[in-house]
């Protein structure tokens, strides 16, 4: 990220000298003031919910040997998370250190992506309509559920030494 931050910065300065890379450092402060607070709650919510729900409740409705349920929670909770990433992957995150397995970590991320609730009411049906909306729910609906059948099998494709660095507790 430093890299692509050095060259963006460079070709800003070359075409449009300091008061472009000044423009950019100001539209760079906007976006960290309106996305900071959002994210230490994102953050906040996400280690709260550890403490709320500990590795054992979340490893036994969300881990990998929670079958079909464990996919259906996964998903469920994708469906009503609200915000955006900044709230999103912290929660994931948090899901994850407490034991939720690959599949339904799936499910809750291709959901929260694809079918929030808050994101179809909110803006997709007044902003785009109705037909606009039902239409691509009912073709991203199959998305997730393609999703939690493919990414558990990919995963485990992956070598263990990749696997072991992710964020989870699981043991393989």
């Amino acid at each position: 990220m430093f890299g692509i931050l050095a060259l963006v910065v460079a070709v800003v300065l070359v075409r449009e000298g300091m008061d472009g890379v000044v423009e950019g450092l100001k539209g760079s402060w906007s976006l960290t003031r309106r996305a900071l607070p959002i994210t230490l709650l994102g953050m906040g919510l996400a280690g709260t919910l550890q403490v709320l729900a500990p590795p054992g409740v979340i490893g036994k409705y969300m881990g990998e040997d929670s079958g079909l349920l464990g996919l259906a929670i996964g998903m469920a909770a994708g469906l009503i998370t609200p915000g955006g990433p900044y709230v999103m992957y912290p929660i994931g995150n948090a899901l994850m250190a407490s034991g939720a397995g690959i599949g339904p970590m799936a499910g809750y991320v291709s959901t929260r992506n694809l079918v929030t609730v808050n994101r179809l009411v909110v803006w997709e049906l007044p902003f785009l309509g109705w037909p606009f909306t039902v239409t691509r729910l009912i073709v991203s609906f199959w998305m997730p559920i393609a999703t939690v059948i493919l990414v558990p099998i990919v995963y485990r494709l992956l070598p263990k030494a990749i696997r072991d660095k992710a964020p989870s507790k699981e043991a393989d």
